[in-house]
């Protein structure tokens, strides 16, 4: 006979339930033996984390986020933040551009954190980028920004744009440190101009510019307003061939489409246009371990992950997804460690519903047994690990 000294518990738990299944279970599945690692000095797991109340810090000021590079979609997440936090407050500071906002978090303690599209860092100069990537962290992807390039009929790729004028946007804006990283790279040489976006689309509608670039996470209303006239459309930018002449800046960049039934004006019905979405994070300073800076940002990392690993936030509705890594920027070391504990936890319960499924062991109505059981679950999987022989497994037969 089997001895999976753990599971006789969980079916004791069981035939103590009015309309259980009276029978023991006959084997013990192979179901979730592989787990996965958390850091080894990670707090140990909690079954309860993701239902954690958001951490609160004690008498601490308030947490200060530089955002606003994205305005509609940047008020959401300041949103989100508020919530996440509760009782803390969060202090609101105005971007002054991607590049500032990055010397910014560098060089101002009064700064916690940045909402910052990853290319930023590549415009910083050589001797400055290098201690920006030793010094900054971040936290968790915030949704992409898409590359709009709104033109002229008649420039039909990204290098028709070479030798005319274009407007990108407001001096240190993010729409103007792209365009400058992306057209450099590939050898483009457009002419440049500066303006708001009224102003902009004003200038484009005269032609005294052939073109404007603008960055948005979601459909934007500036550009869903403009009336086409069947004069302008959206230049496809495909990620696949701009991949190879970009090198490394590419790691900054994902493929992305607009579609017709979001932008009727300028994309044929059934059609979609390729482009690319610029990668952005919540940004901060990577402060000594162990001081006050750190166990702050530690405190905020703790208060969004549980706030946005809720199954009631449902993070995906607002493009968040706290596990998505970006490309070429290393994770504060605290929110790794809560995510891998939060993966660790949700590949324990997971293992523990296929086991109790592959059983036949009951659902339990009450919660409090299920918790019981599923406790019995995982510390009969812990003694497995250490030593199947004394834990139990398929191969201890009667």
């Amino acid at each position: 006979m089997f001895r999976p000294v753990g599971l006789l518990v969980a079916a004791a738990l069981c035939l103590s339930l009015e309309g259980c299944s009276n029978e023991v279970p006959h084997t013990v599945a192979a179901v979730g033996r592989a787990t996965v690692a958390a850091p080894k000095h990670a707090p140990p797991v909690s079954k309860a984390a993701s239902h954690q109340a958001p951490v609160q810090t004690r008498q601490q000021p308030p947490f200060t986020i530089l955002a606003g590079g994205d305005e509609h979609a940047d008020n959401r997440l300041v949103l989100d933040f508020a919530t996440a936090l509760e009782r803390n407050r969060l202090r609101l500071g105005r971007s002054q551009g991607p590049e500032k906002d990055l010397l910014t978090l560098l060089h101002n303690p009064g700064i916690d954190v940045a909402l910052i599209p990853t290319d930023a860092i590549e415009s910083l100069p050589r001797q400055v980028r290098a201690g920006a990537h030793e010094h900054l962290r971040y936290l968790f992807r915030v949704p992409s920004q898409r590359l709009h390039i709104l033109a002229r009929r008649d420039i039909t790729t990204i290098y028709d744009l070479n030798g005319r004028k274009i407007d990108i946007g407001r001096p240190g804006s993010g729409s103007s440190l792209t365009a400058h990283l992306i057209f450099n790279k590939l050898g483009i040489k457009p002419e440049f101009t500066s303006s708001d976006r009224i102003t902009a689309f004003q200038h484009l509608r005269s032609n005294e510019i052939q073109a404007m670039v603008l960055l948005d996470s979601d459909t934007s209303k500036d550009v869903l307003a403009f009336a086409s006239d069947g004069d302008f459309h959206l230049v496809p930018i495909s990620f696949e061939a701009l991949a190879s002449p970009l090198e490394e800046l590419i790691i900054h960049y994902a493929p992305s489409q607009f579609s017709g039934e979001e932008y009727p004006n300028l994309v044929h019905p059934g059609q979609q246009v390729e482009t690319i979405a610029v990668t952005r994070v919540l940004a901060l300073r990577n402060w000594p371990e162990g001081s006050a800076h750190y166990e702050r940002l530690a405190d905020l990392s703790e208060a969004l992950s549980t706030y946005w690993f809720d199954e009631n936030q449902k993070p995906a509705s607002n493009g968040i997804d706290p596990a998505e890594q970006a490309l070429g920027w290393k994770r504060f070391r605290p929110t790794e460690i809560l995510l891998a504990r939060r993966a660790q936890q949700a590949e324990e319960r997971r293992a523990f519903e296929e086991f109790t499924g592959v059983q036949g062991v009951c659902p339990l109505l009450d919660a409090a047994a299920r918790e019981r059981l599923f406790d019995a679950f995982l510390a009969w999987r812990k003694a497995r690990e250490q030593d199947p022989n004394t834990a139990g497994s398929a191969s201890d037969k009667k």
